[in-house]
């Protein structure tokens, strides 16, 4: 397994590991295609980071993270930026976080997650917002960004309802919860 930059020639890739892994029509190619380009800062170094297995050159994992100045929003219905201990253009995002069923609990998703941490923390960036899937089996996802060092902001219930998709938990709508976390680099 290699970590390698999400690159645009990846789109077509990423979004049938998506469709796959995420639920159907999560992200349509022209999301991805503006996902990869807001994955680009400033100075050329993309914070985005793919896990491909070499031996079949599939996508096992995706890591999408946006640096500060590159997005405004998650994905979802809701937002308390004024919760947050630094500004919205000193704050990167993490939107994604997904790896196969097949890799999962092997320490993947935290090292796809640490290459933009650290990316960030050289462009000394003051901290990083995400919105993590409550509903996660085991709650695994709030629990892993919990031992990264993210806290808790607000809770939002219901906030991928109007993302028109089917999600692998509770199909379309989503009714889904997510957790508001930040953390300070």
């Amino acid at each position: 397994m290699i970590i390698r930059p999400f690159l645009p020639s990846d789109i077509q890739r990423v979004r049938q590991f998506a469709d796959q892994e995420i639920g159907v029509g999560y992200y349509t190619e022209a999301e991805l295609i503006e996902n990869q380009k807001k994955s680009v800062g400033k100075n050329g170094e993309i914070s985005s980071f793919l896990l491909i297995d070499e031996t079949t050159d599939q996508v096992k994992g995706l890591r999408l993270a946006y640096p500060p100045g590159n997005w405004e929003h998650g994905k979802g219905s809701a937002q308390r930026s004024d919760l947050w201990p630094h500004p919205l253009s000193e704050t990167a995002y993490f939107q994604s976080l997904f790896l196969s069923a097949d890799v999962q609990g092997e320490g993947w998703g935290p090292k796809l997650s640490q290459m933009s941490i650290d990316l960030f923390r050289k462009n000394q960036v003051k901290g990083i917002a995400t919105h993590s899937w409550k509903e996660s089996p085991y709650n695994s996802s709030v629990r892993y960004l919990e031992k990264v060092g993210f806290k808790t902001m607000i809770e939002h219930p219901l906030y991928w309802i109007n993302v028109d998709y089917v999600c692998t938990r509770d199909g379309k709508p989503c009714r889904c919860t997510a957790m508001e976390m930040y953390l300070e680099l």
